[in-house]
This record gives C-alpha cells, structure tokens and sequence, in this order.
C-alpha cells in the first residue's frame, strides 16, 4: 500500500507547486494592423502587465532565407495597450513584421513574424473584403472565426467592417475573448477600417482598440482609385447636421473614380420585423440612414455598403428612390459575420435585387474602371456576383447637379449679448446669400461679405451660388439671445437626485402626466442601474438640482440608450430622444451662479439600457456629474 500511494502523493505535490506559481504574463490581445496608407500602417497588441513597446520590421526580400526585420520602432515608457505607427513606408510594397514587448519582471514576449501590405498606387488593382455584425451569438458562436478564415484565405488588401463588431462594447471580455482571437488570422495580415455599430456602445474600448483619423466615428480613406466615407449613423444624420454636412463637402471635392459611403444602418432593408411586422403590416424599409440617399444621389456615390440586420441584401441601382440603371447607387446589406441570422418579409420589396439568408462576407476586385463583386457564405460557395465597367465620364457626376450648401461658424449659438457668425462656402466662386427674417435666401438675398454680429435670437438660413445660378440647399443655424437663468434662492439639502420609475412600451419619450409611476427612490448621480429597471420597457424621471460655480454659459450633455432629455429650470436643453443605441447629445444654457432645478427623462424600449449625464469642459470633454454638484 506505501509503495502505491508515493506515486500519488509526488503527483499532488507537483499539481499543488505548479498552481501555486502565477501565471505567466502573456499577450491578451495579439498584433492586428489598422488604417493603412501609401507609406503608413499602425500596428497594435495588448499585454497582460505593463511592457515595453517595440515593432521590428522592413521589406520583403526576394530569396529570402530570415525575415528582414532591419527597421525598428520603439515606444518609450510600459503601457498594455501598445500602438505603433510604422512611418515612411513604400507604396504598394509587402513588409513583414514582429512585435516585441519585455515586462517589468524581464519577461519577453516576441509575437510570430507576419506580413502585410502598403496601400497600392493609384492607378493599381486592389481587392477588399467586407465584413459586418462580427457580434457573439450563442447559436453559431463559430461564424465569426469561419467568416475570418474565409477572408484570409481571399488575401484582400484591406477589410471594411460596417460595424457591430462586438456584442457589448463596454464589455472587455467581448474584445478579448471573441472578437480578436476570431478574427486574428486576418486582421494580423490585413488593415480593419471600422465604423461604430448600435452594439459598440460608443464605449472607449472602441476608440482605443480602433485607430482612425479624427473625430474617428466619421473620416475618409483613399484607397487605389476609390474613395471611403465612413459614417456614424448611431449619431444624427439628419440633413444640417454635423456628419451631414462634412459628408456632403468631402463627397463634393472628390475626384476619385469609385466613391463608397459605409455605415451601419440601412438606408434600404426588408428585414421581417426591424422596421414593422412584416407578417401582420407594412415595413418602412429604413432607418434614419435614409437621410443620407440624397447626397449620394447628388454627389455620384456608387455603393452605400452598411449592416445591422443579419442577412445578405443587394439593391437593384437607385436613384431618387427609384430603380436607375443608369445613375443608381447600389445598396448592400451584408450583416452576416457572427450576429444571430435574420430573415425577410414575405413579400418582395421593390428595391431588392438579390437576397440571402447566412452567414458570409462580401468582396470587392477593383481595377480602374472595372469592379467585381462576391458574396460568399461561410462555407465558401459564391452566391451572389456581379461586374460593372464605367463609361470614361462617370466619375465626376457631381459637378453637373448642385452645389454644396454653406458651412456655419458660431462664436455662441447661446449669447447674453451678441454673437459672430461666419460662413464659407466650398469653393472661392461660388457666392452666398443670407437671410435673418426666416425668409427663403434667393440671388435678391444679402450676399455674404464677412463676419454677422447677430444680436438677437433668429434663425439664419443660407444658399450659395454658382456663378451658373445653380443654388446649393439651405443651411440653417439657429443662434439665441438670453439672460442668465436666476439660481434657487432655496438651496435644497438632500445629497443626489429623487427617481420615478415607469413600465411601459414607448418609441419616444412619453407624457409622464399621462402615466403612474411603478416606484420611486434615490440616485448618487445619474446612471440608470441605480433604479435597479426591468432590462426593457422602462422610463424614468429624475429630479433635483445641480450646481454651477460662476455665472456664464454651460454645456450640458446626455448618453442613452433609448431617448432622453435634459432640462434646467423648466428649459429643455438636450433634446435625445428616439429609438437608438448609446448616443450623446448636447445643448448649451446661460446661467447664474448657484443652485439649478435640473429634470432628466429617459426611457428604454429594448436591447441595452444606457443613461448617463453631465457638463462638456473645454478640456476634458464630457465629465458625468459627480455627487457634490447635485442635491434634491
């Protein structure tokens, strides 16, 4: 019996001694590449402990018997996140990489080497492959590594992602634990160029781990001949508003040959149940991205390329909301990389051209005039294909309709006294005519020749012209005149805000004088978790009073999922509401030093639950109230 249990016991021991030493530190997040140029790269991984920062690297040799890694950059100082740009890079040439990274402890970790590609020349072939809604779902957990296979395989350039690349933004583990390890065998190769989906939460883990120029949820790329805009449509998109109008400038200076407008909801859609039951009613057939299609239309776009509902659609070319084979857009739908398959309705929309339920990516094969299109499913097979060739003269369609409208620049759009407004049109010829009165600016029209003082509240509208005659469509800017609002002369003395919490199946926020609260309590600061709601179909009022150090103007903000609003002293300063995912919002007010009555409405319809508040600091940007400046 000894002889037996000696074996036994040398084996607990050595269990016992191997549990009992930590863990070695290792790569959490291995290296992926983002935002490609001519002559750049970015190059990214994360750590388990604080280390150093280094990227070893040069151009592929012919005959090569080692990697040539002769080029080194280094980062000074330890960090987990590392993000390296690679800098004075050959155009259209292969390199391969390493990265390196030692602990505090002296521990190395030197990743496999790997290649990529500098964005190709100009006049050169390219190949990219399109990928949308990567998210986790429980019943085919596997798509998104099989959608990443099948890309590597293709070898593209570079990866277009429309969006909901995670289930939970917030959620680290989403990054770390799915979205990366899935995805690595194609994003260590190939560039990701992203923009933000409802699931992405608009958290930070998003701009950290995504590198794109700024303000990173919209920017544009260059690529061979092509030309990408990429839009936040969590945020307003809405005509007049920030991305509208930076949208419409950068689609007009344009010269490139393909033009490809990418977000993540669909302008056009004919999923079964995302835009009304299509099983007992009609569906709309959009989101808000509708809002966009007139600049595509106006500015020669070719593909409008988006996600969001998981399946597969393509559109037949659409022009003014009809079928044009001639100077149609083509709309894809391709949300099929991971997220919980979707289906259609029953009945045949007008627009659609092809439709499949699966999951798949799509790929583009470009080359001068020429474009191949693919989509494939996850097992490889080719479902859906297509080629066009362009005539000589048609890029540049957007010079032959109108020209884009005025851009505003407001010293204060809320000011006690007075106000400079300025405007610029986008090209030197073309001229603008104002109004003040609300009145249609037409050629008879004040013609702009400097700086406004505006010194009362008005709504100023304005054109530009070409020298044609040919009028661009009307900005409009709104600009208000007040006093500061008087603070409480009634300071209030319990610490944080009171809360009404409401059931209830709303679109927009509701008349909370039509309806009865369920319960009420107490809340810190304004976070949503704090009333302990029901995970959908909830709203809540929150009260009390929030403190201002001086007098002046302030910059109230919210960030929901759904709608919200803020209002100070009986004033509706934000305006957040509708159906969306985690989205700020932010309005100004003049107010006095002291205490101010402060009201927060939200509701949540279904998905996550997002509330947040606070003051937008000239510095530090949103900063969420903190406990001391609120009181009921």
């Amino acid at each position: 019996m000894k002889n037996q249990l000696l074996p036994i016991l040398a084996f607990l021991l050595a269990v016992a001694t191997v549990s009992a030493q930590p863990a070695q530190d290792s790569f959490l997040v291995h290296p992926y590449l983002q935002f490609a140029t001519q002559h750049s790269i970015y190059v990214l991984w994360e750590t388990t402990a604080p280390a150093t920062t280094t990227v070893y690297y040069g151009p592929a040799r012919i005959n090569a018997t080692a990697p040539n890694l002769e080029h080194t950059t280094r980062l000074t100082g330890q960090r987990l996140l590392h993000e390296v740009k690679l800098d004075s890079l050959q155009a259209g040439v292969k390199y391969v990489y390493q990265v390196q990274s030692v602990t505090e402890s002296g521990q190395k970790l030197v990743s496999p080497v790997y290649t990529f590609n500098t964005a190709v020349p100009d006049e050169e072939a390219f190949f990219f492959a399109l990928v949308g809604d990567s998210q986790y779902n429980g019943e085919t957990p596997w798509a998104w590594g099989k959608i990443a296979q099948r890309v590597w395989e293709d070898r593209p350039h570079f990866i277009v992602h429309v969006g909901d690349l995670v289930d939970q933004g917030t959620k680290k583990s989403d990054w770390t634990g799915h979205f990366f390890p899935n995805g690595h065998i194609a994003m260590s190769r190939y560039p990701l160029y992203t923009v933000l989906g409802n699931h992405e939460q608009d958290a930070q883990l998003y701009y950290d781990y995504m590198v794109n120029p700024a303000p990173e949820y919209y920017y544009t790329f260059h690529y061979g001949n092509a030309q990408f805009f990429m839009i936040d449509t969590n945020r307003d998109v809405s005509e007049g508003s920030e991305q509208y109008n930076w949208l419409e400038w950068e689609l007009a200076q344009s010269n490139a040959v393909w033009k490809f407008v990418v977000h993540h909801h669909p302008p056009y859609s004919s999923e079964e149940n995302d835009h009304g039951d299509t099983y007992i009613g009609a569906s709309t057939y959009q989101t808000e991205a509708r809002d966009l299609t007139p600049l595509y239309d106006a500015y020669g776009v070719d593909f409008c390329l988006f996600g969001h509902t998981h399946l597969y659609e393509r559109s037949w070319p659409l022009f003014n909301n009809r079928v044009s084979l001639k100077d149609g857009v083509i709309y894809i739908n391709s949300g099929g990389a991971g997220g919980g398959l979707e289906s259609f309705d029953p009945t045949r929309a007008w627009f659609t051209q092809e439709v499949q339920e699966g999951h798949h990516y799509c790929t583009f094969a470009v080359f001068d005039r020429t474009l191949v299109f693919k989509a494939i499913d996850h097992e490889g097979r080719l479902f859906d294909t297509f080629q066009m060739t362009k005539e000589e003269d048609e890029n540049g369609r957007s010079q032959l309709r109108q020209p884009p409208a005025p851009h505003f620049k407001i010293d204060q759009p809320v000011f006690q006294d007075s106000t400079s407004v300025r405007l610029s049109a986008l090209k030197p010829g073309h001229s603008i005519h104002y109004t003040l009165d609300g009145s249609t600016p037409s050629l008879q029209s004040p013609r702009y020749k400097g700086p406004l003082t505006v010194e009362q509240s008005c709504t100023i509208l304005a054109r530009a012209y070409t020298p044609e005659g040919k009028a661009s469509r009307i900005s409009r800017q709104q600009v208000k005149r007040m006093e500061p609002l008087p603070a409480t002369d009634q300071a209030p003395t319990l610490p944080g805000l009171k809360y009404l919490y409401y059931e209830g199946s709303w679109e927009r926020l509701p008349d909370f004088t039509t309806i009865e609260p369920l319960r009420s309590g107490s809340m810190s600061t304004v976070n949503e978790a704090a009333a302990n709601p029901w995970a959908d179909n909830f709203a809540l009022v929150i009260e009390g009073y929030v403190e201002v150090p001086a007098t002046g103007t302030y910059t109230f903000y919210t960030r929901s999922d759904d709608g919200s609003a803020l209002y100070i002293d009986g004033h509706l300063v934000v305006d957040n509401d509708g159906l969306h995912g985690i989205h700020p919002e932010e309005g100004r007010v003049i107010l006095e030093r002291g205490w101010h009555r402060l009201r927060i409405t939200m509701f949540e319809a279904t998905g996550s639950q997002f509330l947040r508040a606070g003051l937008v600091d000239d510095q530090l940007g949103r900063v969420p109230f903190h406990p001391g400046q609120l009181k009921h």
